[in-house]
């Protein structure tokens, strides 16, 4: 297991994907305070000539989270989402499967090698925009809530584990990558409109998470609440990795 982690790491190394993750979040990280802090002096001048007057309010650090926030669940996602599956299927639409699994290599351990090394990628690289983020926001409104963009880092990460377990599926399941995008692209829009619904057992699903992250830094959370959603979210993870392991494995390559 340790020799396919270090060959999936030396892969990312030596292509774009070593870098995109890293420097996409940082530049949000830096962006996102930034937008809310002179929001309001661009829309004015924006507005200038329009004859149109509105008031606004001054802006808070709420407004540099919910920006920082919805650039994470907006943008970023999509980039783990597109990236995630070009990353899992590399190998199947470039003919390079059999070669790899001609080795003695348990193709179980591969699958897992691939979703932990992209999954630490991520972490990393939403770990250094939260410390850029934070820092940037102390400077612009002069406080932050380290604890609670720490715990919402943590909510997105969860996010980014499950919606690379849809990828993960449907890299094995299908052999274009177009396919894969496309499924894996029609589950988040499905989960995402699931959170439209106010049944009480659709608050702990997945398309939840980012309104845990609200309520957190609002102070409004259940804790309960938020430990249902995360724990529904990494095992509804765990049935989509459990299914790609078992189609893959039992696929001729």
């Amino acid at each position: 297991m340790f020799k396919l982690l270090k060959y999936d790491f030396y892969h990312l190394r030596k292509t774009s994907k070593f870098i995109v993750f890293p420097v996409v979040i940082i530049l949000f990280a830096i962006i996102s305070p930034i937008t809310a802090r002179y929001m309001n002096q661009i829309l004015d001048l924006a507005l200038a000539d329009s004859g149109i007057d509105i008031v606004l309010t001054d802006p808070v650090v709420l407004d540099s989270y919910l920006q920082y926030i919805g650039n994470l669940y907006e943008t970023i996602l999509f980039v783990v989402l597109f990236v995630g599956v070009g990353f899992f299927i590399k190998d199947k639409t470039k003919g390079l499967l059999p070669l790899v699994l001609s080795k003695p290599i348990s193709k179980t351990k591969y699958l897992l090698s691939k979703y932990i090394s992209l999954n630490i990628l991520i972490l990393v690289s939403l770990l250094l925009g939260y410390l850029v983020f934070s820092y940037y926001t102390y400077f612009i409104f002069n406080e932050i809530d380290m604890f609670g963009m720490f715990l919402t880092t943590m909510l997105f990460f969860v996010f980014t584990i499950y919606v690379l377990s849809i990828s993960l599926f449907t890299a094995t399941h299908f052999k274009s990558y177009l396919a894969s995008v496309s499924v894996t692209f029609g589950i988040y829009i499905l989960t995402s409109m699931l959170t439209i619904f106010e049944v009480s057992i659709f608050k702990y699903l997945p398309g939840f998470i980012s309104s845990s992250s609200v309520d957190i830094l609002i102070g409004e959370e259940v804790v309960g609440d938020v430990l249902m959603n995360v724990g529904v979210t990494v095992l509804i993870s765990i049935i989509f990795i459990f299914f790609s392991i078992k189609k893959f494995s039992n696929q001729d390559i």
